[in-house]
């Protein structure tokens, strides 16, 4: 197969073949469509492929506020349409507390110096002298309005505690439902879910 992708090549170039000449296109052309092709092909996969590659940051706040307020806005939905097909519940609201803001790691460069150095006492003997050093600084990327640290993950904020509100026929055993609920859904101890009656 390769013998005949090389010929067909041949016989378009003008190699050989029986086109005497008509419509023959130079190999340089080919060459340099096909080096285009791979450059192209290259720098379009390489931002996706590149570990450590920088995390988008959100248009909503840049990553921060945005993402938080985002994150906590899906887990109280999410939380709040489960808790609604509970049986015995007719409303519910819930309120998502988070520890922090998202943690990132950074790609380091690291960099570990030992030096040893042979020193003689006043009594003639000798000693061994050691010196360890080491250095760690975050690899740096440029972007539009600077340079920035290149993050290689990016953790979820743990979440702190939840508030549930909620009305509906069962009393007790139904606000005991909802926190094992809560508390199974986002593996989280019952002493950091509070559920409480609705007015």
């Amino acid at each position: 197969m390769t013998d005949s992708i090389w010929q067909r090549l041949a016989e378009i170039t003008g190699g050989k073949g029986n086109n005497k000449g008509k419509g023959n296109i130079p190999a340089w052309v080919i060459i340099a469509l096909l080096a285009l092709g791979v450059y192209c092909m290259y720098f379009i996969a390489s931002p996706a492929s590149k570990e450590g590659a920088a995390v988008p940051q959100d248009a909503g706040g840049g990553g921060g506020a945005g993402f938080l307020l985002a994150y906590k806005a899906q887990l109280e939905r999410e939380l709040q349409q489960g808790l609604e097909s509970v049986a015995g519940v007719k409303e519910v609201k819930v309120m998502v507390t988070l520890d922090s803001g998202p943690v990132y790691d950074y790609l380091q460069n690291e960099e570990n110096t030992k030096r040893t150095t042979e020193e003689e006492d006043g009594s003639g003997g000798t000693r061994l002298v050691g010196e360890n050093t080491a250095r760690v600084e975050a690899v740096m990327s440029q972007n539009g309005s600077g340079q920035e640290a290149v993050v290689i993950r990016e953790w979820t904020p743990r979440i702190a505690g939840v508030m549930v509100t909620v009305k509906g026929s069962g009393g007790a055993q139904l606000l005991f439902d909802v926190t094992q609920a809560v508390s199974s859904a986002l593996n989280l101890p019952a002493h950091r879910v509070k559920v409480l009656p609705m007015d």
